[in-house]
């Protein structure tokens, strides 16, 4: 066997011969013995430049895939899968023997069988696993910025296809379809290589902080819309996220690997992953994870290769692109390259880290991997099949369904169960209403008997994907006890825990829908709704257009899009700000009407066709009678204005934060966001908008200076609305600012967590002396100030102030994402209004780990909050609502200020 690429060693060397600071080392055989068909063009013949010389842009991308597929057609099949934002192509590459390429219909049919077994006969499926190859998939550069990756899919591909005669290769082909997503974010890839070659000189630079390495904002790890594209795969927001889980869900890979970078000081990182791992992760599961690691560590000892396992990255939340795959019954696992984050990169340790180095390692892994699952391809497919019977099992346990009645906000209800569908858990609906013995509610609470009317949504346990709905929907994801000790240890002493992620996520705590456990077996023969076909259930807008008003109820998601588009268009509507009835019907504060008159002559039209986009049933009223509450014409309202939202943007602004709420805002709700970059906001003429966001971010002081700080004020004055997120907020409170009357509290130490109410003080002589007192080392060590212990990403209950406009369409209560060290005293009475506080202890937690300092200082604390300035208004939370798109029922308190505020 020879190089990987023959031609490399010939290359390298003649660019060795020049003195370049840059300049690659001579490449050293890696896989010998191994001959090429020429037929099938090599990378760096088709780029022109030596591997690793270069990072490749998606366009490259695209034509080497391209070329590969007309060299071998009966070896690879090219696949587009969908588009990303800027409308850049994602595509896989299909590649197997000629057998299994002419079979590929009937492979994924196979995997579709095995996938759902419901009905399957142990003969059948027998049949199924001895006929049918193992599909695994290796996917790349879901962080743009990450980029070895996608080249090494490149040279994977081609070893794939042009290495001829080799057994491994030939092994895999035979036993194996191998699906390579070479290029998961083309968007945030290209942004990352134009920068670091706009950057770079006449060499490479291996400076750590050198203009190459370090990105403008927003960089190039999230896609278009800035989002982490690794945390999505269940939230589902982004169109290239949607598609590769299609694509998944087509072809049922048995291993998926996503092939990322870190730190260029580490070295290499493959599974097993570190604790804690999810308690859904089976003991047959963790097995081939050590296999697969044990293999890999093989390939990595023969040319001497780092690498570590068990540490840093875990395997516990279900967003990750090896989490999501594992818990419907493949083998996910995420490996990490230390990353030159451009051509060359010096280590601490001194040492050069070139491109081509990591390249390489990702090429050596991925054949590793591909090794593993061709060796073991019988076992992978009774794996699968093994883990999707035992998710149909579940319906034999205690819990056999849960339900989500058909009440409350019906449009919010609908996405998520569209949501779980898209992700391929199956949901039934009630076609009549079924009375359950034994119901208990996800939010907390006694079993009772319940009666759900028709139209109520229902996730079987029995299924294929109860796995995957079980962790979705289940409130608790338990911690490995063993590992919390150790992380209260690290945090007693102040070193940093080994937290990862988000540790709760239940989706229906988050979307703030009612939903229930239940003991009961749902009726037999429920249709399964299809993705997309879940509705709100609205009726249709009558034809005839009413005669004075269309009554619109507050409260759901849909509403709130409503109104945004009819302002949008230009119509005139009028919020109420007290409950009130009509007809008969009761609506809540907030919810808005639209007289006929004065209004565009297409209203009728219009609102029939808004209303029906948006789910909601506008109440026609051919008499403004009221029954009690304000009248359509009482002062106890307000008009709201089309909004003209501002954002800041660039630097400190968190990227993601600022891509969370412009999408929400955009693409959900139909409100235009117009990005100001935090430099211009002094001369930004932000009089032109009513509505301006700052998203979290850590340094808004130094960024905006003073000037930007007057500009703001100024705007918040002359009556503008300014809505800070998370980390924003404390710069409100900044003393040269003084736009909220709130503090960031410090760490409470112990005793004052738990002091008792002070007694009566001991006279003088009675007083114990210091040598009295024994020495009490905790408290000498503890740190005069510091913050509270940072939250890793817990579901905490909120109570939400009903009588405020910010809390309309809630009923009192909401549950929130707490992750951060934030704790905010509220205001006081004559400062403004605590519109959502923290809850009790009792009632504190609703799913996630709190630290138990944290449990007992962030009840009654402010979450979100409101303080006239002027004309205008500051609106302050201290987490960020919009966390990663998923939290829709967190929607209300952010369009309740964008749509509400503006000219109260």
């Amino acid at each position: 066997m020879r190089t990987v690429l023959a031609s490399l060693v010939v290359v390298a060397a003649a660019a060795a011969q020049v003195p370049d600071p840059g300049s690659l080392p001579a490449a050293g055989p890696l896989l010998p013995d191994v001959v090429y068909d020429p037929a099938i063009p090599t990378p760096d013949r088709f780029f022109g430049f030596a591997w690793g010389d270069e990072i490749t842009l998606h366009a490259d991308v695209e034509r080497y895939l391209q070329a590969l597929a007309a060299a071998a057609p009966e070896r690879m099949r090219l696949v587009e899968y969908g588009v990303s934002w800027e409308g850049r192509k994602l595509h896989v590459a299909v590649v197997g023997s000629p057998a299994n390429i002419r079979r590929l219909d009937d492979v994924q049919a196979g995997m579709q069988r095995l996938a759902d077994p419901r009905g399957l006969a142990d003969a059948e499926a027998e049949r199924l696993v001895a006929s049918l190859p193992a599909v695994a998939m290796l996917a790349n550069g879901v962080h743009g910025d990450e980029p070895s990756g996608t080249d090494a899919a490149l040279f994977v591909l081609h070893h794939l296809l042009a290495a001829r005669p080799d057994a491994l290769v030939d092994a895999v082909l035979r036993e194996c379809v191998v699906i390579v997503d070479p290029l998961q974010n083309p968007d945030g890839r290209d942004r990352f290589v134009h920068s670091t070659r706009a950057a770079r000189g006449r060499w490479g630079d291996a400076t750590p902080f050198g203009a190459e390495h370090s990105q403008p904002w927003p960089g190039g790890r999230p896609n278009h819309a800035l989002f982490d594209m690794n945390r999505d795969w269940f939230a589902l927001t982004q169109p290239e996220t949607r598609a590769r889980v299609r694509t998944f869900l087509q072809w049922w890979p048995l291993v998926y690997v996503d092939l990322h970078e870190m730190g260029g000081n580490s070295s290499y990182y493959f599974a097993p992953p570190a604790a804690p791992l999810h308690e859904e992760i089976t003991a047959t599961q963790r097995q081939w994870l050590d296999r697969y690691g044990r293999n890999n560590a093989r390939w990595f000892d023969r040319f001497g290769f780092d690498y570590f396992t068990r540490e840093s990255f875990d395997s516990f939340y279900p967003g990750y692109g090896e989490g999501w795959p594992t818990f419907h019954g493949s083998v996910g696992m995420t490996y990490e390259m230390a990353s030159s984050r451009g051509l060359v990169f010096r280590r601490k340790d001194e040492k050069l880290l070139h491109y081509r180095d990591c390249i390489r390692r990702h090429f050596v892994a991925s054949l590793g991997t591909l090794e593993t699952i061709a060796g073991g391809a019988k076992e992978a497919l009774r794996a699968f099949l093994a883990h999707r019977r035992a998710g149909i099992a579940r319906g034999d346990g205690p819990t056999k369904a849960w339900v989500f009645p058909a009440v409350g906000d019906r449009t919010r209800l609908a996405r998520l169960m569209n949501l779980l569908a898209a992700q391929g858990i199956e949901v039934t609906r009630l076609p009549a209403a079924w009375s359950c013995g034994a119901a208990t509610p996800l939010a907390g609470g006694e079993p009772a008997a319940r009666e759900f009317p028709a139209g109520s949504f229902v996730v079987a346990t029995a299924q294929p994907a109860s796995t995957l709905a079980t962790v979705l929907l289940e409130p608790e994801a338990k911690l490995e006890p063993a590992f919390l000790a150790t992380q209260v240890r690290r945090e007693q002493k102040r070193r940093d825990t080994e937290f990862y992620d988000l540790t709760a996520w239940a989706l229906p705590l988050l979307f703030g829908v009612e939903s229930w456990r239940i003991g009961d077996a749902p009726p037999a023969g429920l249709a399964a709704v299809a993705a997309g076909a879940a509705s709100s259930g609205a009726a249709p807008l009558r034809t005839e257009p009413p005669k004075v008003a269309y009554v619109v109820a507050w409260g759901q998601n849909g509403a709130a899009a409503l109104l945004a588009e009819l302002l949008r268009h230009g119509v005139k509507a009028r919020i109420l700000d007290e409950p009130f009835t009509h007809d008969g019907v009761r609506y809540s504060a907030g919810s808005f009407v639209v007289k006929v008159h004065d209004q565009p002559a297409d209203l009728h039209a219009r609102m029939r066709e808004f209303a029906a986009a948006h789910g909601v049933t506008p109440a026609c009223a051919d008499a403004s009678w009221v029954d009690d509450g304000p009248n359509f014409g009482s002062n106890d309202g307000h008009a709201p204005k089309a909004p003209r939202v501002a954002m800041l943007w660039d630097r400190p602004v968190n990227a993601n934060s600022a891509g969370w709420a412009r999408y929400l805002l955009e693409q959900r709700y139909g409100v235009p966001v117009s990005p100001i970059r935090t430099h211009d906001i002094a001369r930004a003429e932000l009089e032109r908008f009513t509505v301006l966001i700052l998203p979290e971010g850590a340094g808004y002081q130094q960024a905006l200076g003073a000037g930007g700080a007057s500009a703001i004020k100024d705007f918040v004055q002359r009556g503008g609305v300014l809505v800070t997120l998370g980390s924003a907020s404390r710069w409100l409170m900044d003393k040269d600012v003084a736009l909220l009357a709130s503090e960031a509290e410090s760490r409470q130490s112990p005793k004052a967590a738990d002091k008792p109410k002070e007694a009566a003080k001991p006279s003088e002589a009675d007083a114990p002396t210091a040598a009295d007192k024994p020495f009490d080392y905790d408290a000498a060590i503890r740190p005069e100030k510091e913050a509270p212990p940072s939250t890793p990403g817990a579901i905490l209950a909120v109570t939400v102030d009903r009588d405020h406009w910010l809390g309309f369409g809630y009923d009192g209560a909401a549950s929130v994402v707490h992750d951060s060290a934030h704790i905010f005293t509220p205001l006081k009475l004559d400062r403004g209004t605590n519109v959502a506080i923290y809850e009790a202890p009792e009632r504190l937690v609703r799913a996630g780990f709190v630290w138990e300092a944290s449990r007992k200082q962030l009840p009654r604390k402010a979450w979100l909050v409101h303080q006239p300035h002027g004309r205008g208004h500051v609106i302050a939370f201290a987490e960020d609502p919009n966390v990663r798109g998923f939290a829709d029922g967190l929607n209300l308190f952010l369009l309740n200020a964008v749509l509400g505020a503006s000219g109260r």
